[in-house]
């Protein structure tokens, strides 16, 4: 599974964030298509970028994490609305501890292409 974070960044922009693949992380379907959507809408910034525990830490303190979702094959899309570091818990911005608003926009697009419901260049579809 892969993380992603939805936040304003220190440039004040909308981001979506997630790590680079760098040997830790998987180079998955699910996360490749995610990074090619937002970049398709052009709404926010998309990065593969190295980000730690006290920068998160920090955006979350400043109201600036929107929401965070982890990434999968399996999971597809699963929000987290929580985050224990360093024996503290972190309330993740989530609607009634379901998925945000983006989450819920890139799993509705992705299941949309997957059951060939929405044209995608992904896909083909086959009667």
């Amino acid at each position: 599974m892969n993380f992603f974070c939805f936040w304003i960044n220190k440039n004040n922009e909308k981001e979506l964030i997630t790590p680079p693949l760098n040997g830790t992380i998987l180079p998955g379907v699910t996360r490749l298509s995610i990074l090619e959507l937002g970049r398709v809408w052009k709404e926010f910034k998309v990065t593969e970028s190295d980000f730690d525990m006290p920068t998160l830490i920090q955006a979350l303190n400043e109201g600036r994490v929107i929401e965070m979702f982890g990434a999968g094959t399996a999971a597809i899309v699963s929000p987290i609305n929580k985050l224990f570091y360093e024996g503290k818990e972190y309330i993740i911005p989530c609607k009634n501890n379901t998925a945000g608003d983006l989450a819920n926009k890139i799993m509705e697009t992705l299941l949309s292409i997957q059951y060939g419901e929405k044209p995608s260049p992904w896909s083909v579809v086959v009667d």
